[in-house]
């Protein structure tokens, strides 16, 4: 059957046998004869080939040289990957014989294995080893080891590891990419939590690291509530481009079986079916698109952690760390170093790098499968252990860390913070315009600076604006010279104000739980598709036939 020209009809546009299984035509092959007994050889458990040991070794005369076995290996990263390879394998293994692709008894052996072979590994019990490789090759011949060839020999049937391997690394992006959207939405809670309590506090806001406006401290913690929102709606986009199944493409162009990819869709918890075979094999945008959330955080995270490293030193005095998240000096019994928060500045460096090597990697290779695609697995490992990571710190440093609130507001006064709202009142009460506001204010600030002065010297400003003609009533001035009153009264939609940040905050809560709603449905169909596949195999010690098969998918998936 392999060899007639599929033109349509019966399971899908390339069968041609209406309502016909493989395994009933091996049947009615055999009674007539067609088919012969598969020869011994091909039944033990190591290829027949020339002089490679390899599973893919048929057309080569020797093994990979001993020189370039180090080089090639790809045990060490696939290390993180192996029980995405085994449930891979379990879909792809039950929808072979549910479609009669294989003998559904062989198809059945060979799940069940896998699936004990998934549990050694979860135990520690069973690794991948350097004797093959990649994960694929262990697992299959760890398979063919204990099932016979006859048996673990069909297991690649349909498949290529071209789609193999892109299937792994979606499946592990997928998995960690659930974990850190989690972390994520625990860092925005904590953030916002932190603001709740914190409305009419001052501090000083900064542009161009000057004194520019009085801000409530809560205003400056919720700002990173609203950029982690933006980074995780990314990480849920990156989600999106990942979660599409790319198992069935084959080595560039599909397959002349009759494979069901929905079925596998379905086992693997995908949301749908990457619907192109050259584009599945081909493509890693998924990759770029995981890597910049993951750097994009990490860059987010930095500008924290540069923030409380200055404003932790001696010179701020505004924030101090934990002893639990400070580190001391071997030679200087005094320091306290603010060394956590100094590594995700600096990590944040090697985020940008992974990211940089993701896009170069990619941005000259034809279309198809190519070797440097090897590059992904330890690229999203490298990156996606290290944002995990990074990301976790986050709620407990910020709970435990003081801020000197006193500190914070005695900074307001010291220079110049108010000068906006100076000009606004003139602008608003005087019917000044506002470049010429403006100009009153900054030669006011100018003077008083150069005589080594603040707005705290009252005469001094009452007597400036005088002199520009300018009479304005003292409780009027003294109010706006006021630090905190100024910050409350910032009360514009996304202001500093108490009102306005407290809006703010409202929205931040409703937009987290929207996303951790959507997180928990992505999370509960993979896991649940994972618990499926494994309650398949693990049911199926009994099955004889595709239809056995077919009633436990029906009752499990």
């Amino acid at each position: 059957w392999r060899s007639t020209r599929r033109t349509g009809g019966g399971r899908g546009p390339h069968w041609p046998f209406p309502k016909m299984s493989v395994t009933l035509l091996r049947q009615a092959a055999s009674r007539a004869g067609v088919l012969r007994t598969v020869p011994a050889a091909f039944m033990s458990s190591t290829p027949s080939s020339g002089n490679s040991k390899k599973l893919w070794g048929g057309r080569f005369a020797r093994d990979t040289d001993k020189v370039l076995a180090k080089w090639v290996e790809s045990v060490t990263v696939d290390s993180h990957l192996v029980q995405e390879d085994i449930w891979g394998s379990i879909a792809h293994v039950t929808m072979l014989g549910r479609q009669g692709i294989i003998p559904a008894e062989k198809a059945a052996k060979i799940i069940h294995t896998l699936d004990q072979l998934m549990q050694e590994n979860l135990d520690g019990k069973w690794k991948i080893g350097y004797e093959q490789e990649d994960v694929h090759m262990n697992v299959e011949s760890t398979l063919i080891a204990r099932t016979g060839m006859d048996t673990g020999g069909r297991m690649h049937t349909c498949r290529s590891r071209n789609d193999q391997v892109v299937l792994d690394s979606k499946l592990y992006a997928r998995k960690r990419l659930l974990e850190l959207r989690g972390r994520v939405l625990d860092a925005i809670d904590t953030f916002i939590k932190l603001s709740e309590t914190q409305l009419e506090d001052p501090m000083v806001g900064y542009t161009h690291f000057q004194h520019a406006q009085p801000i409530s401290v809560a205003f400056w913690l919720s700002h990173y509530a609203a950029v982690l929102l933006r980074d995780s709606k990314r990480l849920k986009s990156a989600y999106d481009v990942t979660d599409e199944n790319p198992l069935g493409a084959g080595a560039i162009s599909g397959t002349s079986f009759p494979i069901d990819r929905k079925l596998t869709t379905k086992l693997l918890g995908f949301q749908k079916v990457h619907p192109h075979s050259l584009d599945a094999t081909s493509a890693r945008d998924f990759m770029w698109e995981t890597i910049f959330g993951a750097a994009t955080i990490s860059g987010t995270l930095s500008r924290l952690a540069e923030e409380l490293i200055l404003f932790s030193s001696y010179e701020y005095q505004t924030v101090s760390l934990d002893d639990g998240f400070a580190m001391g000096s071997s030679m200087m019994p005094q320091k306290k170093n603010p060394g956590s928060v100094e590594l995700i500045r600096g990590r944040a460096g090697r985020m940008t790098g992974y990211l940089t090597a993701a896009f170069t990697m990619m941005k000259g290779l034809p279309s198809g499968y190519n070797r440097d695609f090897h590059e992904d697995k330890e690229l999203l490992v490298a990156s996606l252990d290290m944002i995990n990571n990074m990301v976790e710190v986050i709620p407990a440093l910020m709970k435990s860390t003081t801020l000197n609130k006193k500190r914070m507001h005695e900074l307001t006064y010291g220079n110049f913070a108010t000068a906006t709202e100076l000009a606004n009142y003139l602008v608003l009460r005087h019917n000044v315009p506002f470049r010429e506001a403006h100009h009153v204010v900054g030669s006011l600030v100018g003077s008083l600076s150069r005589a080594g002065k603040n707005f705290a010297d009252t005469a001094a400003c009452f007597q400036h604006l005088e002199s520009k003609g300018i009479k304005a009533p003292r409780e009027d001035i003294l109010k706006i010279l006021d630090p905190k009153a100024v910050m409350l009264s910032y009360n514009s939609e996304g202001g500093t104000g108490a009102d306005a940040t407290r809006n703010m905050l409202e929205e931040f809560r409703a937009e987290a739980a929207q996303q951790r709603a959507t997180l928990s449905a992505d999370h509960d169909r993979v896991y649940s598709a994972l618990a499926a596949a494994r309650k398949i195999a693990q049911m199926a010690t009994d099955v004889k036939s595709s239809e056995d098969l077919n009633r436990l998918i029906k009752q499990y998936a």
